[in-house]
């Protein structure tokens, strides 16, 4: 774009930060349309870091999305009753379990 682009990464990754906070700044609010706003301002500073970074953010997304479905198999899986009776630290060490079961292969 013409020159209108940050010089350095650490400037890409700044705005990330700055936009995060304006996310923070507006969540609790009921301003719907302001949240859906701040939130694109955010993907889209993201996107920008993976672009200095030589990283297609589309893809790094679903390997993302990928990983998370696996990781939530897994604690369907090996959970000893529903997962609407389990509380959040219960499913967080399955995570935490799958995590480390899938650390040394896919990348899970």
């Amino acid at each position: 774009m013409v020159g209108f682009d940050w010089d350095k990464e650490e400037d890409a990754v700044e705005k990330v930060y700055e936009e995060l906070r304006e996310v923070i700044a507006v969540w609790k609010t009921d301003d719907r349309d302001k949240i859906a706003e701040e939130i694109g301002d955010l993907l889209f500073a993201v996107v920008n870091v993976s672009r200095f970074l030589g990283v297609e953010p589309e893809l790094a997304l679903t390997g993302t999305i990928e990983k998370f479905i696996k990781r939530f198999e897994y604690i369907e899986t090996k959970a000893d009753k529903a997962l609407e009776e389990m509380t959040l630290e219960e499913m967080d060490q399955l995570w935490n379990q799958a995590k480390s079961a899938f650390s040394s292969s896919e990348d899970v």
